[in-house]
């Protein structure tokens, strides 16, 4: 039996593939977080095994089991639980609900509510680029250095003709019912090889379907409430993580980006992005 240790934040989790098949899928789904292969099981541990077109993913610590047809889908519930599980319990560092992508070493973090278009913004970027940290997770240390969990972008079932126009390669796509898992690969991008990233800049972004484009920018005030919205791990931290949160802000510039689609960005808008993010 194949085993992978993903050791993020504290905690360990454990990915073993119990058939062939399963082994290949689990290699697309862990290749930007850094796994482990190990010979004995650590920590919290997701079993995965079964074929194309049945596949089965269990969570031994909740007592979880799944039934997935589709290779996109096995992918979501898998770097789901993974997400869950250090989200739940990591205390050595600050989780936030965010993705992050970098520049010349330095990273642009995108927290937003599940719908805000967070994971659809962050392929742009990626088509437009800049290095691909992650769509979900990031993890914030003591010196306010960023990292995350780099799962394949996970792309909505409904989402993906919103994205098509980045794809370089749409045969690579892993697809399912409930969401897509996109490679960097097929962005013709790249996913970052560093485990520390000074921040850089913070946007805050909201996708509506026929929105114009306006790009603002935030007083700390506001920056630090829709931040503090998003950290999913406050309740293990001292002081719920405020104080770090406002230091990150304090230096930081930090927008509000509203748009209907990337035909509504302006044609510089990732040259202004990158200057922002890497100003000297």
């Amino acid at each position: 039996m194949q085993r992978w240790l993903i050791d993020r934040a504290g905690v360990k989790i454990t990915v073993r593939a119990k058939s062939g098949a399963a082994e290949k899928l689990i290699k697309v789904a862990l290749a930007g977080m850094r796994p482990k292969n190990i010979s004995k099981a650590q920590g919290i541990k997701l079993t995965v095994s079964g074929e194309e077109g049945d596949w089965k993913l269990r969570d031994h610590h909740s007592d979880l089991r799944r039934k997935l047809a589709n290779p996109g889908d096995l992918i979501y519930h898998l770097t789901d639980r993974i997400v869950f599980h250090i989200a739940d319990k990591a205390a050595e560092k600050h989780c936030l609900h965010a993705a992050a992508v970098s520049y010349k070493g330095r990273a642009l973090v995108i927290p937003a509510n599940s719908g805000a278009g967070k994971s659809s913004f962050t392929t742009w970027l990626v088509a437009n680029g800049l290095d691909y940290i992650t769509d979900e997770l990031i993890l914030v240390d003591k010196n306010l250095h960023i990292d995350g969990l780099g799962r394949p972008i996970q792309i909505k079932a409904h989402g993906i003709d919103a994205v098509q126009s980045q794809l370089s390669s749409v045969d690579d796509i892993y697809k399912g019912k409930l969401a897509n898992a996109v490679p960097v690969s097929s962005l013709g991008g790249e996913v970052s090889g560093l485990a520390e990233h000074p921040l850089g800049l913070l946007v805050f972004p909201q996708y509506k379907k026929d929105l114009d484009y306006s790009f603002t920018k935030l007083t700390s005030a506001d920056a630090g409430m829709r931040l503090m919205a998003n950290h999913v791990n406050a309740r293990n931290l001292e002081g719920h993580g405020f104080r770090a949160m406002m230091e990150m802000i304090r230096n930081t510039p930090c927008y509000a980006l509203e748009y209907g689609g990337f035909n509504k960005l302006p044609d510089d808008f990732s040259t202004q992005l990158k200057a922002l993010v890497e100003p000297d």
